[in-house]
């Protein structure tokens, strides 16, 4: 079983640059020597990896039949409770603002590469995930899914920029979770910021799937 998954995981020239990307970011945020950059940009990064990592586990899981096959979908809600993760990095580019003017330029670069890599490991695990929905529900509504799940996404990166909340906090108290998300839901600066978002990663996300595609020579259509 290990070294199936392990065949999968080295898979993909894609892959490789994720984790290219990744290394070149932590260097470049170990070389900051703030500790609160390491701290911040060091966490949200590795939430970043968390959902593609569940992807790719999905993924192989399913070709190697290692798991029932009715454990996709709770797999999948998981997946989806963490991929807001990955392109909130986005939000961490405000904190150009606050940064002393000496630094600015580096700080701008850091926190760039670091919301580049989280942007595009969250489309890869889209792409994974949207792969394995196309050959279960068809390609109609594996778009409609995927849509839908980049409008949560967006919804989610409100919930934590804002209202400070954790994928985690599903599990540590849904009961106030359900309170703040419907607060949230009534309140017409998150509806406008999620819209923006999901309108932004939806376009990202279709000219993500058309290069693949060119580079592969694999549809999704």
């Amino acid at each position: 079983m290990l070294k199936k998954l392990l065949a999968v995981y080295r898979s993909g020239e894609g892959l490789r640059m994720l984790v290219l990307l990744t290394l070149t970011s932590l260097v470049m945020v170990m070389a900051r020597q703030d500790f609160w950059f390491i701290i911040m940009l060091t966490w949200n990064l590795f939430l970043a990896w968390v959902p593609l990592v569940i992807a790719l586990f999905l993924r192989a899981a399913t070709r190697h039949r290692l798991l029932p096959d009715w454990t996709l979908w709770p797999g999948l809600a998981i997946w989806l409770l963490f991929l807001p993760n990955s392109p909130y990095i986005i939000t961490d580019l405000f904190h150009v603002r606050e940064v002393a003017e000496h630094t600015v330029w580096f700080d701008t670069m850091m926190l760039f590469m670091c919301a580049l890599t989280g942007l595009l490991t969250g489309l890869y695990s889209l792409l994974v995930v949207h792969r394995l929905l196309n050959a279960r529900i068809g390609r109609r509504q594996a778009w409609a899914a995927m849509v839908g799940c980049l409008l949560l996404t967006s919804f989610g990166i409100y919930l934590g920029r804002f209202v400070r909340l954790n994928s985690w906090d599903l599990f540590m108290d849904p009961l106030d979770l359900t309170r703040l998300v419907g607060r949230s839901l009534m309140n017409p600066f998150a509806l406008k910021l999620t819209l923006s978002y999901t309108f932004a990663l939806v376009t990202l996300y279709l000219g993500f799937t058309r290069y693949v595609q060119r580079q592969t020579h694999e549809s999704l259509d």
